[in-house]
């Protein structure tokens, strides 16, 4: 589908994983149908594996006689040759078909952990799902892509192979859908006001599920959970009162993925801490899906539904916002070290970038304007001037990550190399592999980073018993020997990301304590400080300070946290951990990604401990000036790589599924002009006019991903090319929006060019990514050829032939 690295079934000349949805037509009224066979004409050595019953040469959908239409398209077949494990759980046998391409260790692997997980979800549920249950197990497909299949009572299919955490998590989540959402084992929820129990469940209980695998613990699954609470609760038109979730107006994703499972979270908790609520929620639970219809859940708690009147007011219905910070309990940073130092008497400015995403310079679209290396440079500069002895420091995610992305395009990786070349240049003393490096593999990290001078570092991660990158490099900044250590943390429950844990997959990542604890006594050896820097979450990094206290400074990409601060009179909650000290180690989040950089001021006393520092967030805003040496070596590099076919080629242009915008013949504006000069002469007053000219200014006009969206029918046989002239068709003009118009221009018709422009239309270039703040409705005035009546409305631009 698209760019997501997935495909909804596969069939290849080793196997086929489908559902049934895939190769049956079922006659209305299905409901009609009491009885189904189906039968498989397969290549040579290949056998099914389906859910359905066997029956001789044959299966039978129905299950207990009924439903046997909804089953035959609801289940996912595996075809090919595969090999069976099972185990059993209560009454139901439990089955896992594995592709036989499948390793036996990664087989192990997988039916270990799979097992585990089902067992988990079967006691939280305390009962059977009929006879048996059957999970189709798949490889990727030869190209890399995720196999989805289809998940209904009796089984589901996907690719589990390698088995990831969220892998664990998809089938858990699809386990626990046969007992809350599909027929015939299903509880049904009738209470609209408890609708939202379903998500709440599935969402908690399925990472509940991989901490049970083995994959993280239950408080890392609390934890995450807490922090996206508070994300979602003060995030704008969310809807925060999850018994109206079904009925609401207003946005519900993040309701249902984060406010709903952390509500019973903290119901679990409250209820542990009450007279009778021994066991917590895992106690209601059972209570609740005992039956084919659940009674109320406030009713079924410890005390009846008046006990909990307050809780539900207050965390269900979103009238206040639950106790988060309690499931961090960081001790807090501090602006000095404790104990304090003794006076300085030599200084060291660390300047620290981090979760930079390889970006190279502003767009020009985004309200937010900050950011770019040629305004970097500038910066460094100045901060060089002013402080003899500094050391730069990137805590890493320097790789640019697009959403979706399963390998860069040329024009991507181009850039990337570029970019690193600039940190070279810039004089990085070291930079912590972080998971966007990570995220597509060893070899494309190693490709990208050869021949580059800055080390890049990583001391806990290896593959194949190895290390996968050098874990420290000694540097020398002003006399003073400091240690500099990689580190890397995974990331836990709902943050993860499926690209990286398929690479993480093939790696051994230790415990970046026990790194640290292993190697501290080598370190402090050999250096007068020890910085160690990565991917480290604010509660990994209070333990650190705590068992290692040998650390002098933790630089961090990683600040989420929820924390209380005194601003002025007032405490307030706020969802990031803020630099300072904690005990004698002074903590640094490069919170400011790449939009700037940071710098901390050093003060050591004379026994070399950190006696003072002083922080600060240095913004690469628009009135900073881009340095002209990197500034002339970025207008060559787009010169040079923005014109190559490869280049243009790599870039998807707006509208790429418009088989019309992509194979008419685009003619430009002036052709427009002779039949609706009105038109002409309102369009050359708007920004759309002189789109191009604005690439022109900040000098992107060789940069194809900013081309794309200033010309007509770019990517297309007759669209603008990067490199041509800007007549004819520079410009956002007529054919953007209203289509190719060779055909209309040559024999004007309403039938040959479109009147109407909807959002869909705009939003093809005014994506989050660039127009952060673009509402269709509000823009449209801006740019609707203004003789037209107002009465035509927001729904649709309109504009056409007199």
């Amino acid at each position: 589908m698209g760019f997501t690295g997935r495909c909804y079934g596969y069939a290849g000349e080793r196997f086929a994983l489908v559902t049934g949805r895939d190769l049956f037509l079922v006659p209305q009224p299905a409901e009609a149908f009491a009885r189904i066979q189906v039968g498989f004409s397969l290549p040579r050595g290949w056998s099914a594996f389906t859910p359905w019953r066997p029956e001789g040469d044959h299966w039978r959908t129905d299950v207990q006689g009924r439903l046997a239409a909804e089953h035959l398209i609801s289940a996912s077949l595996g075809l090919g040759r595969f090999r069976e494990r099972t185990f059993q759980a209560g009454g139901t046998r439990f089955r896992f078909a594995f592709e036989s391409s499948i390793g036996t260790k990664e087989e192990n692997d997988a039916s270990e952990s799979l097992e585990r997980a089902a067992k988990f979800v079967h006691a939280r549920f305390g009962r059977d799902l009929g006879p048996s249950y059957t999970t189709i197990i798949a490889p990727d497909t030869p190209e890399g892509d995720e196999i989805v299949g289809e998940a209904w009572a009796t089984g589901q299919g996907r690719s589990l192979a390698p088995l990831t955490p969220v892998r664990i998590h998809d089938f858990a989540a699809d386990l626990i859908g046969a007992y809350t959402r599909y027929a015939p084992y299903r509880t049904e929820i009738r209470r609209p006001d408890e609708y939202w129990l379903v998500d709440g469940i599935t969402g908690w209980y399925s990472w509940r599920a991989v901490a049970a695998a083995g994959r993280l613990t239950d408080d890392d699954v609390s934890r995450t959970f807490a922090q996206g609470y508070l994300t979602s609760f003060y995030a704008g038109g969310v809807e925060q009162n999850l018994e109206i979730l079904y009925s609401s107006a207003k946005s519900t994703p993040l309701a249902r993925a984060e406010l709903a499972p952390f509500v019973l979270i903290h119901l679990d908790h409250e209820l542990r801490a009450t007279r009778g609520g021994a066991g917590g929620f895992d106690r209601i639970l059972p209570a609740l899906y005992r039956g084919p219809t659940a009674p109320s859940l406030w009713a079924t708690l410890p005390g009846g539904s008046r006990l909990w009147r307050f809780f539900r007011s207050n965390f269900a219905r979103g009238g206040a916002l639950a106790p988060v910070e309690s499931y961090f309990a960081l001790a807090p940073t501090r602006p000095r070290p404790t104990p304090a130092g003794g006076p300085a008497v030599r200084r060291l400015t660390l300047i620290y970038t981090g979760n930079s995403a390889g970006f190279l310079e502003t767009c020009g679209c985004k309200v937010n304007q900050s950011g770019g290396m040629a305004r970097r440079a500038t910066i460094l500069n100045q901060l060089r001037r002013k402080h003899p002895n500094v050391l730069l420091l990137d805590a890493g995610s320097f790789f640019s990550r697009l959403e979706n992305e399963r390998r860069p395009d040329f024009f991507a990786e181009q850039e990337q190399r570029f970019y690193l070349r600039l940190m070279d240049s810039m004089g990085y003393g070291a930079a912590a592999i972080g998971m966007n490096e990570m995220a597509f593999g060893l070899p494309y990290f190693r490709s990208m980073a050869q021949d580059m001078k800055t080390p890049h570092l990583i001391a806990n991660v290896r593959q194949d018993g190895l290390p996968i990158a050098p874990a420290d490099a000694v540097l020398r900044p002003g006399g003073l020997r400091v240690d500099v250590v990689g580190l890397f943390e995974p990331p836990r429950v709902s943050a993860t990301d499926a690209l990286f844990e398929e690479q993480a997959s093939r790696w051994t990542i230790e415990d970046p304590i026990q790194t640290v604890r292993h190697g501290l006594p080598e370190w402090r050896r050999r250096a007068d400080l020890v910085v160690v820097m990565g991917r480290l979450t604010p509660t990994t990094i209070r333990r650190m300070v705590t068992e290692c206290p040998g650390v002098d400074v933790i630089i961090s990409t990683d600040e989420d946290a929820p924390t209380h601060r005194r601003v002025g009179e007032r405490v307030e909650l706020h969802n990031q951990d803020p630099s300072g000290f904690v005990g004698r180690t002074l903590v640094l989040y490069t919170s400011i990604h790449n939009y700037g950089l940071s710098s901390a001021e050093l003060g050591l006393d004379a026994g070399g401990r950190i006696a003072s520092a002083s922080i600060e967030d240095h913004w690469l805003r628009e009135d900073v000036p881009d340095d002209p040496v990197v500034r002339r070596r970025m207008n060559r590099f787009y010169d040079e790589v923005g014109r190559l076919d490869a280049a243009q080629a790599s870039v998807t242009p707006p509208f790429a599924n418009d088989p019309e915008r992509f194979h008419e013949t685009y003619v430009g504006a002036a052709k427009c002009q002779g039949c609706h000069e009105s038109e002409y002469t309102q369009w050359k007053t708007t920004k759309h006019a002189s789109a191009y000219k604005t690439l022109l200014d900040v000098h992107r006009h060789y940069q194809p991903r900013c081309v794309s969206c200033h010309v007509v029918g770019y990517g297309s046989p007759t669209g603008y090319r990067v490199g041509a002239p800007e007549e004819p068709l520079a410009n956002v003009q007529c054919e953007v929006c209203h289509g190719p118009g060779a055909a209309h221009a040559d024999a004007p018709a309403r039938s040959n060019i479109h009147r109407l422009v909807p959002a869909a239309v705009c939003e093809e270039c005014h994506t989050p990514d660039h127009s952060d703040h673009f509402v269709y409705a509000e823009q449209v005035p801006k740019v609707r050829h203004d003789f037209f009546p107002k009465e035509a409305g927001p729904a649709a631009l309109a504009v056409g032939s007199r």
